[in-house]
């Protein structure tokens, strides 16, 4: 199971449940084990198939549908990985398969088809030195390939090509992924999209992390930073001292998480998005050395495989529907159980790319609950697996899934948070003086705190498809180093989909997020 470590509270031991051993246990967890494995191998195997025949009639958009859902069943399967890589490729989703591949390849390092996906898509990308080495190692497993072979030719003669067609400025040019526009580059002379991320790399141990705080030059003394437990109605604005608003602040603390990452994957591209910025973290590959940022939690109750959100739908605004691959709880204890629950939750960690960008990274993860003094109890989120990554506005979310009564308190107080949300969406939307801006994270690794503050300004960055813009949000609400991944939240906007990405300059802030077009922040 995705246990919690056992330092817990006693208000979380009340009432959690967990299944009593059979006096026969020992007889029947082999066979349970292997009727488990038998189902999610047939259910992957039937998904590959769907799959398989969506990509020949060239419905892509399906293709990728089914071997997703292969991948629930069997998430390390490298020739899933890599079909949907193959799909992402004809749709020129090169980043995603991009992903895919090294994924695949790190479950099974000799497949030579996502070498050449890989190659591919990363040659397509401008990022022509990584598409080579790709090809080289394709042939030094297979040396007769002839698609490798024809593969290498082309991209050598097209790096031969560019080297002679350029002048003395052709360094420069080297510097520029190929992906990019002169739209984009235009764009990046006007406005800077990227700053400093703010995921601190942890130096010495657990009990050095004051000496982060203590030592900060980003927010000397902390001043504008008000610890969780002291935060009080009079902490807001004179105009903001609002006993909903205040509430609404204290859920979200409870809501909120540390996130601590032991590994850097190998997987990073070396550039942001339509960008010469580089990437973070891109040449630590393998680095194990400990960072933080932080998260915060949504929940979903799973009843016999159908998921409910926190209005009781069994579906997202897009239609696509909350159904599971299987029909019992799918957490470790319950897969070595005679009777496995059959509801459970599945908790949803959004945080920063940057922070945990994919699944290998998940699996080094781990997410701190309730961490609002020194002294809190140690209640840990481990077992993680990636759930979804949105490289373009630095988003990600990692899952956890339990069948413990954690997940009923946790739900109460999201449903809570919800209530308070929509009362103060409902005081302070249509007002464009309301500029207010909270943001509750975990500064230095160190317990949550708040900070209050408003916002400067934004900019359209890209569309995001026919619906959806990328903007660029800055404010003045005070954030430091291990602050990276927690939401901020914009009183009087409908959206709640900014998450914190870094520092703009010294005196702002900046998120990337995803905005309905009728919805953005208007100037």
């Amino acid at each position: 199971m995705r246990q919690v470590k056992p330092k817990l509270s006693v208000s979380l031991m009340e009432g959690m449940e967990h299944v009593a051993d059979k006096p026969d246990a020992e007889t029947e967890l082999p066979d349970l084990r292997l009727v488990e494995e038998q189902h999610r191998r047939a259910g992957s195997l039937a998904e590959k198939e769907k799959g398989n025949e969506f990509y020949k009639r060239g419905q892509l958009d399906r293709a990728i549908e089914a071997y997703s859902k292969g991948l629930e069943f069997q998430p390390k399967d490298p020739l899933l990985l890599s079909n949907r890589a193959q799909a992402y490729l004809k749709l020129q989703k090169y980043t995603e398969c991009d992903a895919d591949c090294s994924l695949s390849l790190q479950y099974d390092p000799v497949y030579v088809k996502s070498y050449l996906r890989r190659s591919s898509a990363r040659s397509a990308l401008g990022r022509h030195a990584e598409a080579l080495d790709d090809l080289k190692q394709a042939l030094g497993i297979e040396p007769t390939n002839q698609e490798a072979k024809k593969a290498l030719e082309r991209l050598q003669d097209l790096l031969s090509k560019k080297d002679v067609g350029h002048d003395q400025k052709s360094d420069e040019y080297k510097k520029v992924p190929g992906h990019m526009t002169q739209e984009t580059l235009d764009l990046k002379q006007q406005y800077s999209v990227y700053g400093k991320h703010e995921c601190l790399m942890l130096e010495g141990t657990e009990g050095d992390l004051h000496l982060h705080y203590k030592n900060c030059t980003k927010n000397p003394g902390h001043t504008q930073f008000i610890p969780i437990r002291a935060f009080t109605l009079q902490h807001l604005p004179d105009e903001f001292r609002d006993d909903d608003l205040f509430q609404l602040i204290k859920a979200t603390a409870d809501l909120t998480v540390r996130i601590s990452v032991n590994m850097v994957s190998p997987n990073r591209p070396e550039f942001r998005p339509k960008s010469t910025d580089p990437y973070p973290f891109y040449k630590k590959g393998g680095d194990t050395t400990p960072r933080a940022g932080t998260g915060e939690l949504n929940l979903f109750k799973y009843v016999d495989g159908v998921g409910y959100d926190l209005q009781g739908q069994s579906q997202g605004g897009l239609g696509d529907a909350y159904e599971a691959p299987y029909k019992t709880c799918p957490c470790e204890k319950c897969l070595t159980s005679g009777a496995p629950s059959r509801s459970w939750w599945e908790m949803i960690v959004s945080t920063a790319a940057h922070v945990v960008y994919d699944q290998l990274e998940a699996e080094h993860t781990s997410c701190r609950l309730f961490f609002d003094e020194r002294k809190s109890p140690e209640i840990l989120l481990t077992n993680l697996t990636m759930d979804t990554v949105i490289v373009e506005s630095d988003w990600s979310e990692l899952k956890y899934v339990t069948c413990d009564k954690i997940g009923d308190q946790l739900f109460a107080r999201l449903q809570e948070w919800d209530s308070l949300w929509k009362k103060v969406d409902a005081k302070y939307m249509n007002r464009p003086e309301v500029k207010l801006r909270f943001i509750i994270s975990h500064p230095h690794g160190c317990p949550k705190q708040v900070t209050i503050g408003q916002w400067i300004d934004n900019v359209d960055i890209n569309a995001f498809d026919e619906n959806m813009d990328i903007i660029k949000l800055t404010y003045s609400t005070n954030t430091c180093p291990g602050s990276s991944g927690a939401r901020v939240h914009c009183i009087g906007l409908r959206t709640i989909a900014n998450i914190h990405n870094g520092s703009a300059d010294a005196d702002k802030n900046y998120s990337v997020g995803v905005y309905l077009k009728n919805d953005k922040i208007m100037s």
